[in-house]
């Protein structure tokens, strides 16, 4: 099947193909595939090697210490992490992203993560792969006036405008004839973007949220002068201020993707929420709280042939949603992703021993009620949490606010020592709430 079959195939099966009809019709059909590729595809990589013909639940759970620790072992052509590692790098240095990994016949695309969680995680993708990725994407993404674009000859391409640290020939897989796919790397000027943007306005805007505030504020200031009908928000927690005043801006809402290093995890229905890529990847919950909301995820991508994924735990944090979606899709949906684990603090509790884990939107939910608060972001380091914000006359406020928030949940006090704002640097992801050392009451 070649390259534009499959990305069509992807699509209209994700658009139009059949739905089960319940939660346990969609499980029935993952273990039969997940039987499928136990069977056929996990012997071929050489760490599974041992474990052919056991259930998945009999496999290790990994992660990505692990995997880039023995990562010949984990891919189906015996590519070496010296190997990625050199395509990547280069990659990153001339900023030309084009070049592949030729093995075996295969025209293989390697990407290196951003590394917000400590390592940078190295992916393998070959070009079916990257074809089905593009397909499934636009099929649960692309809205209907889009895809009459896409579908009406004698209109100019759908454009979308695409933001990221890095490029990728699984993004750009996205470009056709119907489709200008054009990338804007985050280390150019800002200048240089609106200027592209005015120059050729995207019909679909798809950028971290940092990115998205940003154009906001030159659609306010008259410097930005484009009318997207879709925004898509990417690669970064979509936190709640960004996305109403994304949403002002733009006049329509905000549509995000859950997209990782280990694949395309999730994204929004029509109705909003962020379901889960259930029909590709079987999830395992790894509970962090006695309701069983908040969860890392075990993830089994069962579509995958050439760098395998299975029980990868990752270290985000994700809030399961209350009920059915009434969208009527029966993944799992999520409320939010809060971020990494490493953006949950910790207190000290006033009574008992245990600490407490102050989970990222809770702080999230305090910062809001600061009045005139602009960007910030707070790192802990034991009892003392650090507070960088670009609104000097608001310390009063955040103190009192986190101060409030710590006698709702019962913890000490943290000592609150305020920093003078600085830029991050282009392309750097934004980290508004870490962790960085726990301290004695949660070590």
């Amino acid at each position: 099947m070649s390259l534009n079959l499959r990305s069509i195939a992807a699509f209209a099966g994700a658009r139009w193909g059949p739905r089960p009809v319940d939660r346990s019709a969609l499980l029935r059909i993952q273990q039969r595939r997940i039987a499928r590729f136990l069977a056929t595809t996990l012997p071929k990589a050489p760490f599974y090697a041992s474990y052919a013909g056991k259930p998945l639940g009999e496999l290790p759970i990994v992660d990505k210490a692990k995997m880039l620790g023995d990562f010949a072992g984990f891919n189906t052509v015996g590519v070496s992490l010296d190997q990625a590692l050199e395509v990547a790098l280069a990659a990153e240095q001339s900023r030309d992203f084009r070049p592949t990994l030729n093995v075996r016949s295969e025209e293989l695309t390697v990407g290196l993560s951003s590394g917000t969680s400590g390592t940078r995680g190295v992916f393998l993708v070959s070009a079916a792969e990257r074809a089905r990725w593009a397909g499934l994407l636009l099929g649960r993404l692309l809205a209907r006036e889009g895809l009459r674009r896409v579908l009406h000859p004698r209109l100019p391409p759908l454009l979308i405008a695409f933001f990221l640290r890095a490029n990728s020939n699984l993004y750009s897989t996205l470009n056709s004839r119907r489709i200008d796919f054009q990338f804007h790397d985050l280390w150019a000027p800002w200048p240089e973007h609106l200027a592209r943007l005015n120059a050729h306005p995207p019909d679909v805007l798809t950028a971290p949220p940092t990115v998205l505030k940003k154009l906001t504020e030159g659609k306010t200031s008259g410097a930005l002068h484009i009318a997207p009908r879709q925004v898509i928000s990417v690669a970064e927690v979509l936190e709640p201020n960004d996305e109403r005043a994304i949403v002002e801006a733009w006049g329509i809402p905000v549509q995000q993707v859950y997209q990782a290093t280990e694949g395309f995890l999730g994204a929004s229905c029509p109705k909003g929420r962020v379901h889960l890529n259930e029909e590709e990847i079987h999830i395992e919950p790894e509970w962090l709280d006695a309701e069983h909301r908040r969860f890392h995820p075990i993830v089994t991508d069962f579509s995958r042939t050439t760098q395998l994924v299975v029980r990868y735990r990752l270290d985000d944090v994700l809030r399961l949603a209350d009920g059915p979606c009434a969208c009527g899709r029966p993944t799992l949906s999520l409320e939010a992703i809060e971020g990494r684990a490493d953006d949950v603090l910790w207190g000290e509790a006033l009574e008992g021993k245990s600490p407490v884990a102050v989970f990222p939107d809770v702080v999230r939910n305090a910062m809001t009620r600061v009045e005139g608060l602009g960007d910030y972001r707070l790192a802990q380091e034991g009892d003392r949490w650090r507070v960088t914000t670009q609104s000097t006359e608001s310390t009063e406020a955040i103190e009192r606010e986190i101060g409030a928030l710590a006698d709702r949940l019962g913890i000490r006090r943290p000592i609150i020592i305020f920093e003078p704002w600085t830029d991050l640097p282009p392309g750097e992801k934004r980290r508004r709430i870490r962790c960085l050392n726990r301290g004695e009451a949660a070590a």
